[in-house]
């Protein structure tokens, strides 16, 4: 794997983008947005370096070829750019009236509330799981998000700044230090959620290496690791695009990471955990291919 293609923990796109995109949807709306979207989706597609990783993948594990391969390339920056969209237009309450398809969250979230401990929503770069926001509020909970602390300043200001009427913390990771734990700690004590994606981990993080999609491929162990050391259920949660303003929200059962008291337990743990998330995250992947964001070389 080529330095340039690993994954940085950077927001994609420049924060002088993502202000023009809110601009002309607060301006002239959502379908203008799209539209002028389609423009940035082919500047994406025809000058990234990012489209040799795209294409690899529909190609390789989706068998396409000639045009097919080329639109769904395509699509996969299109569809990014409308989820993004799509999240700062409902999260700062610009356009409402999203219809969001929920399924699991009677079953599997409504008792999170009546948890004594905090929990842990995992999902990945797939589809716009900030979307199912409107049914999660109703969990009445603060929301953690964690943030590699090499995520651009800027856009970490943006985007509180936008969103700030919403129930959500930011805790960054420090490379230096371990403050993130106690914050975590913290959060959890109060019965408070932490979000997290379990596709994507900077160099140096713990890893653990799953056959996904027919190739091995390294995930974070981070998230498992959190569910056992701190004993909070993991629940695993995507929010998939289906319209032009409808989304299919899925949550699946609570896992509860056993507690890894040595390092034995703790791999044995984290290695039944990963197994049950890697099978929900094939699935949602092969349902919906152009709605995996991956734009760097994930099998190494």
């Amino acid at each position: 794997m080529s330095a340039e293609n690993k994954w940085k923990g950077r927001t994609r796109g420049s924060l002088l983008g993502h202000k023009i995109f809110i601009f002309i949807l607060k301006v002239f709306g959502l379908r203008v947005s799209y539209f002028i979207l389609r423009f940035v989706a082919a500047y994406f597609f025809f000058f990234a370096k990012s489209t040799r990783s795209v294409l690899f993948y529909f190609k390789t594990v989706h068998g396409l070829a000639g045009w097919r391969l080329y639109r769904s390339a395509y699509q996969n920056y299109y569809k990014f750019g409308q989820v993004l969209i799509d999240k700062f237009a409902i999260l700062s309450g610009t356009v409402k009236n999203y219809e969001i398809i929920h399924e699991g969250y009677e079953e599997h979230l409504k008792i999170l509330r009546e948890k004594q401990s905090g929990s842990i929503l995992l999902s990945a770069h797939v589809g716009n799981w900030e979307i199912a926001g409107q049914k999660l509020e109703r969990l009445e909970t603060k929301f953690n998000v964690l943030m590699y602390d090499n995520e651009v300043e800027a856009m970490k200001h943006f985007e509180s700044k936008t969103l700030s009427k919403k129930n959500f913390n930011i805790i960054p990771i420090h490379n230096d230090d371990m403050s993130h734990i106690i914050e975590l700690h913290k959060a959890f004590k109060n019965r408070e959620i932490l979000v997290m994606h379990g596709d994507r981990f900077l160099e140096g993080a713990e890893t653990i290496t799953k056959k996904f999609l027919g190739r091995m491929a390294k995930f974070p162990a981070g998230p498992f690791i959190l569910a056992s050391k701190f004993t909070v259920p993991l629940t695993i949660v995507f929010s998939m695009k289906e319209g032009f303003k409808n989304y299919h929200f899925y949550a699946f059962p609570p896992i509860q990471v056993a507690r890894g008291r040595t390092k034995e337990e703790l791999q044995k743990a984290v290695n039944e955990a990963s197994d049950i998330y890697i099978r929900y995250l094939e699935d949602m992947v092969l349902k919906y291919p152009e709605q995996w964001f991956n734009f760097y070389d994930f099998w190494a």
